[in-house]
């Protein structure tokens, strides 16, 4: 039963303290009451973990476990700030899983992880990705009201729009709000203004970038990943394997028919060539034809152990200067031994993933590249149209331009007597008689080869002069002029891990300083990737070619009773003229010969080795070269001295998490910036001890509002705010006594303050705020005032408002 104070109050009764008591334990965390120890350490405990849930946002589950334990429900006094490392700590805990996750996000991805060829439940991480941003933003305004409330409790003044930013956070909008531009002309310290700006500034951007970085960090990319690297050597100098100069000493005589096999003769596989001719007749109906001619990409050459792409384009420069050959044709071929060493390497990496528990056995497609060092043939050819009149003509013999060279460049001049429809150059001795006594039946293709000078054919590897088919006196000739060098290229080969052996290798011009000039239109700039003949720039080193070694282009085909020359010519596009077959068949013929040198090099090393038991078999160190270790075939340092040194590089189709990307790198930058802030609010919390909870929603933040004195400069602001001088009001929460004289109340005091009062009135740490009042106070508009008619006053001095 109460009892009742002198001065008529009522008197609390034990059961009634011991129900505050615990209250406070729950709601407020206040120091502990002088219990017994095993009490004291619950209510601390119990303390702990009622600003834990309440950090988490779980305060309805605070309110459950109170009622359910029958503690007293009713609102108490609380401290607006607590200086406890361990409160201040477990009030941190929102921090730490969306910490945890984003740090291992950027540590997989920044050590790189393969998963394989795939990966199930990508959509559950769409879904882990948001819950993530949800959890990184809640910390993220943890961290401005922390920041908030230390001003705060410094006494300091925000601008008004100030104090709810961290419920603002996702709104991007809030950058260029009135909130914003009302801190930044509001009239506190310039420095107080700059922080609290870049606090929100840093934190609304991160706010709007930590979902999408994250995602993109949480889930894999489908690409293409590194799966080690070694060198290889191969039995042949440089030199020999791209030579700059070729006469017919290095090639077998028995070359001087066409094999049937591919082998080291610059003929063979000559046919590919008729193929690609019969393809490209075939592509369109004969109705169709003309106007919308066609011709096939590449077509397949064969080696010892890979199989390789021939690839041809011609009519390079229409509509360009006169002085080109409009039909004017180019080729390139991968060369035949690198290929097939790669094709090799290739096979035994294969083999390697049997010996190893690598998760590159699981993988859509598996590449073995060769960037650096590498050579292989580009070609161009330039015909024109010419006629002998008889045995008695004695005109000059013309040839074009070399091809891909600048005019400029070259003391030419335009032979007016000749047909030739572009600049051409004159040979020095070759007469036209010359031309006539070339060897062969007048009823066939015959190619007369002819050396053209650097002096004045800068740039020309050999000349060619096809006589074509005649009856009577007068001979018509294509004047051909060839141009041939090795080329830096990228070669590349895809395998499959379940079977090893012959692949096709694809290559692509290598060019990491950027020297070649890029084609405006797209098209052509993705053909220039594979194919271009821009001389002096590419291909480096240019290429001679004798008479006696290209004899051996065009030998006897003893099963066809003729030529290389006519069986190709007489299958000539339907669609073109024979200067534009010309071009393409002695490209695509050079290209292919010089891709045949040094035809029968080898890999040579001792392959590094481990036993398999399930195999019982010695397999190739699948785990040494999967990790880029080192190489994985060991040479005799002497006798590799001369030899080709080229590396490899193998890589693999999957899923994986890596950092490769400008993409990735941008969304890591991000992480990394909520980290650090992370870290810094632990740091501070942890050395501070400050923590609190209070007016981090919009609810509590209303009460403290309501619970405030009304100032004058908010008047006529109960409908709306639409100027900026509110947004730039300062704002303080100072303390205050009610009217009632027990306990110090806290409320929002608008404008300025002098400094004493703002000192005498500032929020203490571990001190309990709030109202007992035995009666209601009036309500707005009453004028009733309290039973003793006293009005309320400040504890310290009236603010002094400005």
């Amino acid at each position: 039963m109460e009892e009742m104070k002198t001065d008529g109050k009522p008197r609390l009764d034990e059961a009634e303290i011991a129900s505050i008591q615990w209250t406070a334990s729950w709601d407020s965390m206040v120091k502990p009451l002088p219990l017994a120890p095993k009490a004291t350490r619950l209510q601390t405990c119990l303390g702990y973990v009622s600003g834990t849930l309440r950090s988490l946002g779980l305060n309805v589950l605070v309110y459950v476990c109170q009622h359910f334990l029958g503690f007293g429900l009713d609102e108490i006094p609380k401290k607006a700030f607590q200086r406890d490392r361990i409160m201040a700590l477990c009030r941190a805990m929102i921090h730490f899983l969306p910490f945890l996750v984003a740090m291992g996000e950027l540590t997989v991805n920044w050590r790189g992880h393969y998963i394989g060829a795939n990966i199930n439940g990508l959509s559950y991480l769409q879904f882990a990705a948001k819950l993530h941003e949800m959890a990184m933003q809640s910390s993220l305004a943890v961290i401005v009201f922390a920041y908030v409330r230390h001003v705060l409790f410094d006494g300091d003044a925000l601008p008004i729009g100030a104090m709810l930013s961290g419920l603002q956070l996702t709104q991007v909008s809030y950058l260029w709000s009135m909130e914003l531009w009302g801190i930044a002309s509001s009239s506190i310290p310039l420095r107080r203004r700059l922080s609290v700006m870049a606090v929100i500034v840093v934190a609304v951007s991160l706010a709007s970038t930590v979902g999408p970085s994250s995602a993109i960090l949480m889930i894999p990319n489908l690409n293409y990943w590194p799966a080690g690297s070694t060198h290889i050597w191969m039995n042949i100098t440089p030199a020999d394997l791209w030579p700059s100069n070729l006469d017919g000493s290095v090639v077998p005589s028995d070359c001087s028919q066409a094999p049937n096999v591919s082998n080291i003769c610059p003929s063979s596989e000559w046919h590919a060539l008729s193929d690609y001719l019969s393809l490209a007749n075939g592509i369109l109906p004969p109705s169709f034809r003309g106007p919308y001619s066609l011709s096939p990409y590449s077509v397949q050459l064969t080696g010892q152990g890979s199989q390789r792409q021939l690839i041809i384009q011609h009519h390079l420069y229409e509509n360009q200067s006169a002085a080109y050959d409009q039909a004017a044709a180019q080729a390139t071929t991968q060369h035949g031994a690198v290929a097939d060493a790669l094709s090799a390497t290739s096979s035994l990496w294969d083999v390697a993933l049997q010996s190893s528990n690598s998760p590159f056995f699981d993988q859509r497609d598996a590449v073995q590249s060769i960037v650096a060092d590498n050579y292989q043939p580009y070609t161009l050819a330039s015909c024109g149209t010419d006629v002998i009149e008889d045995a008695t003509d004695d005109r000059p013999v013309p040839f074009p331009i070399p091809p891909g060279s600048s005019p400029e460049m070259l003391s030419n001049s335009k032979v007016t007597d000749s047909m030739l429809p572009m600049l051409a150059i004159v040979h020095p001795s070759l007469t036209r008689s010359d031309i006539l006594k070339t060897p062969g039946s007048k009823s066939e293709y015959r190619v007369k080869w002819v050396e053209l000078p650097q002096d004045p054919f800068k740039g020309s590897a050999i000349g060619a002069v096809i006589l074509q088919p005649t009856m009577n006196d007068t001979q018509g000739i294509l004047l051909c002029n060839v141009a041939a060098g090795w080329g830096s290229s990228s070669m590349n080969m895809s395998s499959s891990p379940a079977a090893s052996g012959t692949g096709l290798v694809s290559s692509s011009i290598y060019d990491p300083s950027g020297t070649l000039p890029q084609a405006s239109d797209y098209s052509q700039r993705i053909a220039d990737a594979v194919i271009t003949f821009q001389y002096p720039l590419f291909p480096q080193r240019p290429i001679s070619i004798s008479e006696t070694w290209a004899k051996f282009l065009d030998p006897q085909i003893p099963a066809l009773n003729t030529t290389v020359i006519n069986a190709l010519m007489s299958r000539k596009m339907a669609t073109e003229e024979d200067a534009t077959s010309a071009n393409i068949i002695l490209a695509g013929l050079l290209a292919n010969a010089l891709s045949r040198t040094g035809f029968n090099s080898q890999l040579q090393g001792e392959l590094r080795t481990v036993f398999a038991p399930d195999l019982n078999a010695s397999l190739p160190d699948g785990e040494y070269w999967f990790a880029g270790k080192g190489d994985v075939f060991a040479v005799d340092p002497e006798a590799s001295k001369e030899w080709v040194k080229l590396r490899v590089d193998s890589s693999v189709e999957g899923y994986a998490f890596s950092i490769d990307g400008i993409a990735a790198k941008l969304t890591a930058a991000v992480l990394l910036i909520y980290c650090a802030l992370v870290v810094a609010h632990l740091v501070y919390a942890a050395v501070s001890g400050i923590s609190s909870t209070s007016w981090d929603s919009i609810t509590e933040f209303v009460v403290l509002a309501v619970n405030s004195s009304p100032s004058i400069q908010l008047r006529n602001t109960c409908a709306g705010v639409h100027q900026m001088s509110v947004f730039r009001l300062p704002a303080r929460v100072l303390t205050s006594r009610d009217t009632d004289g027990e306990d110090d109340h806290l409320g929002l005091v608008f404008g300025h303050v002098d400094a004493a009062t703002a000192k005498s009135c500032q929020v203490q740490e571990n001190r309990d705020y709030g109202t007992m009042l035995a009666e209601e106070k009036p309500a707005l508009g009453d004028e009733r005032g309290s039973d003793d008619g006293s009005a309320s006053r400040c504890r310290c001095r009236k603010p002094v408002i400005s």
